[in-house]
């Protein structure tokens, strides 16, 4: 009978290269990651072209290049078709595929690298991101003890978890400017991009001056609670699933298959000292149980993901809305300095009497945003107060995101294994 360690998780040959961080290591898990990424948001897109799900709430594609063509083709147009014909005729017009050749026929090939590329390099930088400081914080943070025998390796729980978290992290340092100009962006200024800005590399630096550099990371508190604490329990999910539990299971399978040949040996008074074959697991049933424990993890980990993240995010966009309050007080404040000032000085005379000197305190960026955080919790205490269950309004629309985002997160693990697996048997067979 095969023993397993409870505080680690056993893998195969498939995670050699974790073990070991050297340059060509390094170099190969960035181009996994890239591959991953890029893996993942293919079969994203398709599944979105399927499901219909709104535009902002995809995941893990953060930055949906359709939202910004359908914004500055339809701009704030909201009509839904009564009929059917006028029904199957939006769905297409408003599939991806209908939104592109919309903007090709109105703009011509240069919206590719203007207004659709931006967002699929900056889907793709995060992605590599993720992935690929997984991979090397794994590599780094995983210990292997010399032996000759590398059909087994085990990597610790608490490695795994930290690798996560810290890959969640980077990701939300890289991504928290992206999030704050794209959230942040009123669909009239998006609308009014198209002729202000030749593409949106202008329309996002002009954006980054306008918020400041403290202005996009004022959510970054939340932007990494949500993003490191959901990776780590995304990639720990997906590791123990075809890791340890896979293990166990064939161990499991083995010993009911031992067990099972003992009792027909003693009903029919044979031998039980010989081991029958048939009691051992094949490499090819091996195979097929890793495979299905690898499916399984995936889908696994994209739905632990999504339990984290989702709520989370709604979050987000409650705390955006009130940082859009301080933008376009700052804009305007930048176009007439004094218009405000006067305003609610003339507002508080009536309050302040005998002083018309009196003014109000002006507080640095750094304690506005720390109050947007108190106003936010704030906000959320009052939607408890009038639901009676926030965890409700928190989860609803849950079900159809999580189907959305499933299909794509899950090719992202399956070709992040396949990638590792290929490079490090390529590795070990050097």
């Amino acid at each position: 009978m095969t023993e397993l360690d409870d505080n680690s998780i056993t893998t195969t040959n498939s995670d050699v290269s974790n073990a070991v961080v050297s340059p060509k290591g390094t170099s190969s898990s960035t181009i996994i990651g890239a591959l991953t990424a890029g893996g993942r948001s293919m079969v994203y897109q398709i599944t979105s072209f399927y499901l219909r799900t709104p535009v902002k709430l995809f995941k893990p594609a953060r930055f949906e290049y359709h939202h910004y063509l359908k914004t500055i083709l339809n701009g704030e147009k909201t009509d839904k078709p009564q009929y059917p014909k006028q029904r199957y005729k939006s769905l297409v017009q408003n599939s991806s595929i209908g939104i592109l050749t919309q903007a090709l026929n109105k703009y011509g090939w240069k919206v590719i690298p203007d207004r659709v590329l931006p967002p699929l390099l900056i889907n793709s930088a995060t992605g590599v991101i993720l992935y690929s400081t997984y991979l090397n914080t794994l590599s780094y943070l995983s210990s292997v003890e010399p032996s000759k025998d590398v059909e087994q390796i085990s990597h610790n729980t608490i490695n795994i978890f930290a690798s996560g978290w810290l890959a969640g992290a980077a990701q939300a340092l890289v991504s928290t400017p992206f999030d704050a100009i794209y959230t942040r962006s009123t669909t009239a200024e998006i609308f009014e991009s198209v002729h202000k800005y030749k593409n949106l590399w202008n329309f996002g630096l002009e954006k980054l001056k306008e918020i400041g550099l403290v202005g996009c990371y004022s959510g970054f508190t939340l932007a990494l609670i949500k993003e490191s604490l959901s990776y780590a329990i995304y990639f720990t999910t997906f590791e123990v699933m075809k890791g340890n539990i896979c293990q166990r299971f064939v161990v499991f399978l083995e010993n009911y298959r031992g067990f099972k040949s003992k009792l027909n040996n003693l009903i029919s008074f044979k031998d039980d000292t010989c081991i029958d074959q048939n009691t051992l697991v094949s490499d090819r049933e091996k195979k097929w149980i890793s495979r299905a424990f690898i499916f399984a993890g995936g889908v696994t980990a994209a739905f632990f993901l999504q339990v984290i993240q989702y709520p989370l995010t709604k979050i987000q966009k409650i705390h955006f809305s009130r940082l859009e309050a301080f933008d376009i007080y700052n804009k305007s404040l930048l176009k007439n300095p004094n218009s405000f000032e006067n305003y609610f000085q003339k507002s508080t005379n009536s309050l302040i009497r005998g002083n018309k000197n009196t003014k109000l305190p002006h507080l640095p960026p750094f304690r506005i945003y720390l109050n947007s955080y108190i106003d936010t919790l704030l906000h959320i205490h009052f939607i408890h107060k009038n639901t009676n269950d926030l965890v409700r309004w928190l989860y609803k629309g849950f079900t159809r995101k999580t189907l959305a985002v499933i299909p794509g997160t899950t090719a992202g693990l399956l070709l992040l294994d396949y990638m590792k697996t290929s490079l490090e048997n390529e590795q070990s067979n050097s």
